[in-house]
Formats: C-alpha cells, structure tokens, sequence
C-alpha cells in the first residue's frame, strides 16, 4: 500500500509542473532557436562581400534580437502562470487529508514554483527574487506550522 501511495505522490508531483509548462508552450509558444537563424550563416559571411557582410551581420542581429524578445515573452508567462499554480498547488495539498494526493500537490507545487522562477530568474530584479522567495518560503512555513501544530506531531 505505501507503495502505491508514493506512486501516485511521486506521479502528481512530476506530472504537475510538466501540465503547466506545456499548458504555457501550448498558449505561448517558447521560440526555436532555427526560426531566428539565417541559413549558412557563417558560410555564407565568409564568401559575401565587405557589403554584403554588413547586410548579413544586421540581419543576423535583427534575428538573434527577435529571438531574445519572444523567449522573453514566453519566461514571462511561464513565471506568471507557474509560481501562481505551484502556491496554489502548495496550499491545496496541504489542506488534503490524502497523504499521498497530499504530499503530490505539495511537491509539485514546489517543482512548479520551480520551473517558474527558473525561466524568469534571469530577469526579475534582486528585490523581486527576495520578496517573492520570501513570500514563497513564508508560505512553506506556515503551511508546515499549521499542519503538523494541529495534528500534535511537533
């Protein structure tokens, strides 16, 4: 039975954060690199003339800047979509009397706060990545105060 029980723990926690991430690329599509690229790029450089070199070099960095933005973009989501769900997912699972649905929720509530701060780190602010941690980390606290205070297992 404690088997099953951490089957369906350890298959709600992994499958949690995966839903949510390919819900996001479904609606907001991560970009791929190779439709940000001109073909034969280098190739192409080393053979062009000095003008045309300068043509190809603007266009490449149009590209890669394109790129950038919608990768941007689609962290952006990401990070609004995840770390919204995984407190959620937290805080549902802390309140399941189910261990193993329970625990699930939690971990992958943690996975999912996870994959949103780790596709948005690079841009969030210092005081934003301290407060919103924080925040996450308070929550953590307090569900873990609430739950185990109440149930007498300190």
């Amino acid at each position: 039975m404690i088997a099953k029980k951490f089957a369906v723990g350890f298959g709600i926690a992994v499958l949690l954060p995966m839903t949510v991430h390919y819900g996001v690329s479904t609606f907001s599509p991560s970009p791929g690199w190779d439709d940000y690229r001109i073909e034969n790029y280098y190739e192409r450089h080393e053979r062009a003339t000095p003008e045309e070199q300068v043509k190809l070099e603007k266009e490449n960095s149009q590209l890669e800047k394109k790129y950038k933005e919608q990768l941007k973009l689609f962290q952006k989501h990401m990070f609004a979509v995840a770390v919204p769900i995984g407190i959620v997912a937290l805080v549902l699972g802390s309140m399941l009397a189910i261990q193993a649905i329970g625990s699930g929720l939690m971990f992958g509530g943690i996975f999912t706060l996870t994959d949103g701060y780790w596709c948005y780190w690079s841009e969030l602010q210092d005081w934003m990545r301290f407060v919103s941690l924080l925040a996450a980390l308070a929550i953590l606290i307090f569900i873990g105060y609430r739950k185990f205070t109440r149930e007498g297992k300190i």
